[in-house]
């Protein structure tokens, strides 16, 4: 019964890390619907490291000046949610000029895309969520990241090697006790047939 509820436990937990792990990508790939966590301060006061903008998929020519758009920055591959500073047309392609609230200047780098192609949009922000990964994503969280998985490598290490030591006491126990028990045995046959008559054949125990 509790290797069952054990069973039960573990594919529980599984299917629960894996909804958490495979929703984002099933929310945006069938509803548009994207998370997109606030890394720095480039955004604020409207928003801080930590929040999260939830984001709908929408096609580039709705788009205004004054919204909030997940990009990634087509020469660095960055990616990153600002406003839209300006958008003009440019060789039949978008033109779109993004800034951070809190920085001085616009971006360099301009996003560029047809009419018909699709842009996360911001719809709603939530305060906070985003803070763990605020954290891993700085220098003491990288470290702190790094020192864990060492940390983890050598538990398992630790347990790997203490269970297959185990394992091996146990294996050399199995054959240390067959091998006892074969010398004993063969030496009872040799004092059998050295004196035969100090035997009952059928008891095994000397005569008196």
């Amino acid at each position: 019964m509790r290797s069952t509820a054990k069973w039960v436990a573990k594919i529980s937990a599984w299917l629960l890390i894996t909804a958490l792990v495979a929703a984002p990508s099933l929310l945006h790939c069938q509803f548009g619907i994207g998370f997109s966590p606030i890394l720095t301060g480039s955004m604020r006061p409207g928003a801080e490291p930590g929040d999260v903008f939830i984001t709908t998929t929408v096609k580039a020519s709705t788009l205004r000046v004054g919204d909030i758009i997940s990009i990634h920055n087509q020469v660095t591959g960055v990616f990153y949610a600002h406003r839209i500073h300006n958008i003009d047309i440019r060789n039949g392609l978008l033109r779109i000029i993004t800034k951070g609230d809190a920085n001085v200047e616009p971006e360099r780098d301009p996003f560029m895309i047809s009419g018909n192609g699709l842009v996360s949009k911001e719809v709603y922000r939530v305060k906070w969520v985003g803070r763990p990964l605020v954290y891993l994503t700085s220098a003491q969280g990288r470290n702190a990241g790094v020192s864990f998985l060492v940390i983890a490598n050598v538990l398992a290490l630790i347990f790997f090697l203490f269970r297959k030591e185990k394992k091996r006491s146990s294996a050399a126990e199995k054959i240390y006790r067959d091998l006892y028990a074969e010398a004993i045995a063969t030496r009872n046959q040799e004092v059998n047939d050295l004196f035969p008559s100090m035997f009952d054949n059928q008891k095994g125990t000397p005569h008196v």
